[in-house]
């Protein structure tokens, strides 16, 4: 189970037809083969027939009543000179050999009475000749002008008849010139049928591979042959399946965020008309995180929900001036510092300024998070649209830097947060076209660097 399991479709279809073909060219080369060797004996059967009719074609009987044959030396010699060849003609009526080549052939002819003396072709073994081939033996009474005769003509049975040897010059020399190019053509044929068969299953494997939590609502195309459309269909309900789960989920985080923040509000009411004192502190910090969790927590229910942002020109300086403006009392009751550095002219952004703000509140959030105090957070804001933050805190481990984005991931460094900031980061950044990385920053820590995509052409020429 394990080996099939292990094959590829694409693979166990070119082994069927392989073994397919193979045993095709089997079939064919045995088949071939036969033929050759009866077409063989055919032949030889044919060549014997043929020097019948020359030997005996000029038989004359003359004035004494005597058969003569009569051709020339050089005939006689050519008959001679063919390998294994054996030649016997008899006169019945002169009860008269004519010829006998080689001599003592008269003893291995079957000449007994029962044996008709018509076109018949024999194959007989030598008496006392053990090891020797058998002969091939045509039996015949030809009419001639001189009257009839009684022909005999042998020779020695191939030997290499369906020998290995000649099997193996037989398909070399005949078989595979044949069959060779028509086996290597239709692997051809087969290896482009199944890559043309099996091309819309890596091509839903590949949009598959495409499909993440960041592209929910998209499925597999189901312009597909039928064989697959079931294991697509599967797929896609599976999917909706997994989009029912996540929307569900959705409604529980933003309903149970909403449910919390009246309560927090009422709490916090309450600890406003409270004396100053050490507890109330620790608590009024306790329930400002509690806040700050339930704000990203919306946030991220309202990024998930993928209802469409609306987006106007805004301006990238008024943004994140805005949101250092409202930190930099924060920073300043810890002993920190913020700080903007931005040009003189707006740069423009296509983009939702709540969105925004929110991703450079949470970047701010961050570096303030582990920015020792005595030092500053720079917010650096430059043509591009470019943004970056800078702390002076102990930086980013490069093994943190692959899960830094992903939610409710903390690495060991890690001081207070929930883990969401920097995933409503990213999302923005990404929900704007642009890209998030980090690096080290000249101050010491880190250098969370966000570079936006190009602009919509009309938007550029409004700036």
């Amino acid at each position: 189970m394990s080996t099939v399991a292990g094959l590829s479709v694409r693979r166990r279809l070119l082994r069927n037809f392989s073994l397919l073909f193979i045993g095709t060219v089997t079939v064919l080369s045995l088949f071939y083969l036969w033929a050759s060797w009866n077409n063989r004996d055919a032949e030889a059967d044919d060549e014997l027939e043929e020097v019948a009719s020359v030997v005996v074609g000029r038989a004359e009987r003359g004035p004494d009543g005597r058969v003569r044959l009569r051709f020339g030396q050089r005939r006689h010699e050519r008959l001679a000179d063919v390998a294994g060849l054996q030649v016997f003609v008899y006169d019945p009526a002169n009860k008269e050999t004519l010829i006998e080549q080689p001599s003592g052939m008269r003893a291995a002819l079957p000449l007994s009475p029962e044996i008709a003396w018509k076109w018949a072709f024999l194959v007989i073994d030598r008496s006392g000749a053990p090891g020797q081939p058998r002969l091939q033996l045509l039996l015949a009474t030809v009419q001639t002008p001189a009257g009839p005769l009684r022909v005999a003509v042998g020779r020695d049975e191939p030997q290499d008849t369906l020998q290995p040897k000649w099997i193996a010059y037989t398909v070399m020399s005949e078989v595979l010139p044949v069959i060779g190019p028509i086996l290597l053509l239709a692997i051809g044929i087969a290896l482009y049928t199944l890559t043309n068969a099996l091309a819309p299953v890596a091509k839903a494997a590949e949009e598959a591979n495409r499909i993440t939590v960041d592209t929910m609502g998209k499925r597999l195309d189901t312009a597909v042959p039928a064989e697959i459309r079931p294991l697509v269909d599967a797929f896609n309900r599976a999917l909706d399946r997994l989009d029912a789960g996540f929307a569900e989920q959705r409604r529980f985080t933003a309903n149970a965020a909403h449910e919390l923040r009246t309560p927090l509000a009422l709490l916090r009411a309450r600890l406003d008309g409270m004396a100053d004192t050490e507890s109330a502190d620790a608590i009024r910090r306790d329930l400002g995180r509690m806040t700050r969790l339930i704000e990203q927590l919306l946030a991220v229910s309202r990024l998930d929900s993928h209802m469409p942002m609306t987006k106007v020109d805004v301006d990238l300086v008024d943004v994140a001036g805005d949101i250092v403006a409202r930190m930099a009392p924060l920073a300043v009751a810890e002993d920190k510092q913020v700080s903007l550095t931005a040009p003189d002219h707006p740069v423009r952004i296509y983009g939702n300024a709540d969105a925004l703000g929110a991703a450079v509140r949470n970047l701010i959030e961050n570096a303030l998070r582990f920015t020792p105090s005595g030092s500053a957070v720079e917010v650096v804001v430059a043509d591009g649209p470019h943004l970056q933050v800078h702390d002076a805190g102990p930086g980013i481990p490069d093994e943190d830097r692959p899960h830094l984005f992903e939610r409710f991931w903390r690495g060991r460094n890690r001081q207070g947060g929930a883990g969401l900031g920097l995933a409503i980061v990213a999302e923005v950044v990404a929900q704007h076209g642009g890209r998030i990385s980090v690096n080290r920053s000249p101050m010491g820590g880190a250098m969370f660097d966000v570079t936006f995509g190009p602009q919509p052409p009309q938007q550029a020429a409004a700036a």
